[in-house]
């Protein structure tokens, strides 16, 4: 039974970002690379694998490097980022190259022949050299498709451990997720076509496994990893009603990690943090497909642990690329080695899906808002040079002295580089959410302090929010045919009694429970809204200590203020009981840009630090 949520989110396509601001900066940079990134380059692996011609196109490296194992990843983020890139902003441009390439993807999976199940690699894990690999698709099993001969699959089912094999199946859910966004996004039915392919392989491949030999499988360390198949397979499902796909999605569900999840129990500590976190996102889409509350469970209380046990002050987790344990976060900060943007890029996925089904729960906005703001917005290089148009960080370092690094066009194609093609071009995914109210009238929520316009001429519903970013205030002008209801939602971060508001055409209330400002707009006559606040300073502390010291983020209303300095050792802030008397706030509105004084030092908001080292976290001494 498909669980339906409580509304949806505006589609990219009737909710576009304002032309001047730090999000559209980002997402330009973004939209060029894009372009200028070769189709041919992405398909490189691919044909060669396949035994056909690569048209002379240049090779890519880092891990998408002919010979690597993780080879075709990107290809399939690169498809995400084209599907919603189109979905942005309209321009054929994307559509024509995501459809070259699916093309290109459907001949190549027609040539492979066969069942699934029958494949055999010749290699062990003692002796997988890729040399021994099949070259023979007739044999690979009917929907096939990778940058790579099926072996590592084969060898995964063997226990093969990690970097023998790299997570086969990783790879092959960011392909299908790819496809599937082609399709969502862009109409292409091709790309629907390939996905059932991979499906069916996926199906036929797994269903003559046990669950014990499939839970050992999932359990290895960065060789089971399976990304999100889960999530791709269950959404393959609720698109095509054919339940061969959920049965292929519930084979990967993480039965060391759900069940106690589901319970509350805290059961990812010291795994993976990004081999797991897009199998919560799974979970959810399972829920979506079957209605099961036990699937929702183990995403709530995972949401929970991670953000009230594991998360840094900019809505990262992680060090090494792993959870730690729960509390103890101070002792974990390392230099660049902490909050893989990955991390971020799946922890959105997952707060955007849980508030689609509880609209009123605003902690899953606000979490939301702060990576955004923070991790996501911050990790892009605004310096483009002759090899970096999207530059963007694997860590977003938190460090004392720590400077972020980036990737560059050709050589890296790493995970983040992949997330990083996708994440600057759907700002405004989640900002407006839309609810059937009482009586049929519709309710909008606005959740994201973004510049933009929502425009839904078909409902009769137009808005448009000029942000004063990164300043508190901003203005909501209502239009439109329709009757609808407008909740602004009311962030955390306003200082108390700050919050001030004014309504020219109608009438506007604070909800009862405080988290929204509310504004009926009756059709037919337009209604300016407008909200201003100042934001509060915050000290945001660690649950643990560091050589017996209180060890605290600063805050400045959403954004976590980072301190200009070299030093590789902890700076101590000496500050009074009042907290925030400790720092002032320095604004230059005309230039749009801001930063804090105190305690000898110069802080700016995380998202403009980039290419000089700073301190996020600091010693604190109080009195």
């Amino acid at each position: 039974m498909i669980k339906t949520a409580a509304g949806f989110y505006a589609p990219l396509d009737k909710a576009h970002l304002a032309e001047k601001s730090a999000y559209a900066a980002n997402m330009g940079r973004t939209l060029n690379y894009l372009k200028l990134l070769p189709a041919d380059t992405m398909l490189y692996s691919f044909r060669e694998t396949f035994g056909v011609s690569t048209r002379g196109a240049r090779r890519p490296g880092g891990w998408d490097d002919p010979r690597g194992l993780l080879r075709g990843h990107s290809l399939g983020h690169f498809l995400s980022a084209l599907a919603l890139a189109y979905s942005s902003t309209g321009d054929e441009e994307f559509r024509e190259k995501l459809e070259y390439i699916v093309s290109e993807l459907y001949t190549l999976q027609s040539m492979c022949k066969g069942n699934p199940a029958d494949f055999k690699t010749e290699c062990t894990p003692d002796d997988a050299a890729q040399e021994k690999w099949s070259r023979d698709p007739s044999v690979w099993g009917e929907g096939y498709i990778s940058a790579y001969p099926p072996d590592q699959f084969a060898l995964l089912e063997q226990f093969t451990k990690y970097a023998t094999i790299w997570a086969p199946y990783y790879t092959l859910h960011k392909i299908i997720a790819g496809l599937l966004e082609c399709y969502i996004r862009a109409g292409s039915e091709t790309a629907l076509r390939v996905a059932e392919g991979i499906g069916n392989w996926v199906y036929g491949r797994l269903s003559v496994l046990t669950p014990e030999h499939r839970k050992k499988m999932w359990s290895m360390y960065i060789a089971g990893e399976y990304g999100g198949m889960n999530e791709s397979l269950a959404t393959l499902y609720t698109i095509t009603g054919n339940e061969k796909y959920l049965e292929a999605a519930k084979m990967f569900d993480n039965e060391n990690v759900f069940p106690g999840l589901s319970c509350g129990e805290d059961t990812i500590k010291n795994l993976h943090a990004n081999q797991h976190i897009p199998q919560i996102v799974g979970a959810m889409a399972e829920y979506r497909a079957t209605g099961d509350e036990y699937y929702h469970n183990v995403a709530k209380f995972f949401f929970d642990i991670v953000t009230q046990h594991h998360m840094y002050a900019i809505g990262g987790v992680g060090r090494g690329e792993m959870f730690r344990m729960p509390d103890e976060l101070a002792v974990n900060i390392e230099s660049d080695r902490n909050c893989e943007t990955c991390c971020a890029y799946n922890l959105l996925k997952l707060a955007r899906e849980l508030y689609a089904y509880e609209p009123n729960e605003t902690k899953y906005m606000e979490y939301y808002e702060r990576a955004l703001i923070n991790q996501i917005l911050a990790s892009q290089n605004p310096r483009v040079r002759p090899h970096m148009h999207n530059g963007v960080t694997y860590m977003l370092p938190i460090g004392p002295g720590a400077q972020k690094q980036y990737s560059d066009d050709f050589h890296s194609f790493t995970c983040c580089h992949g997330t990083g093609m996708e994440n600057h071009v759907k700002y405004q995914d989640a900002a407006y959410f839309i609810t059937e109210g009482e009586g049929g009238i519709p309710t909008v929520y606005v959740n994201l302090y973004i510049s933009s316009c929502l425009d839904m001429p078909e409902r009769g519903i137009k808005i448009n929010l000029d942000s004063a970013f990164p300043f508190p205030d901003l203005k909501l002008t209502l239009s439109g045919d329709a009757e609808y209801t407008v909740k602004l939602r009311l962030p955390t971060w306003i200082k108390e009694g700050s919050g001030r508001y004014s309504c020219d055409g109608g009438d506007a209330c604070v909800s009862d429970d405080g988290k929204y400002l509310v504004c009926r707009h009756k059709g037919g006559v337009d209604i300016t809204l407008s909200y201003s606040c100042e934001y509060k300073i915050s000290l945001e502390y660690t649950p643990d200590k560091l050589d017996g010291s209180p060890v605290a983020a600063v805050k400045y209303g959403p954004f976590v203020m980072v301190a200009k300095n070299a030093s590789t050792e902890f700076i101590t802030l000496n500050v009074p009981e009042n907290e925030a008397d400790a720092f002032c706030p320095v604004t230059n509105r005309e230039a749009g840009s801001f930063y804090m004084v105190g305690c000898g030092l110069q802080f700016v908001p995380m998202y403009t630090a980039h290419n000089f080292p700073y301190h996020t976290y600091f010693k604190i001494n109080k009195g």
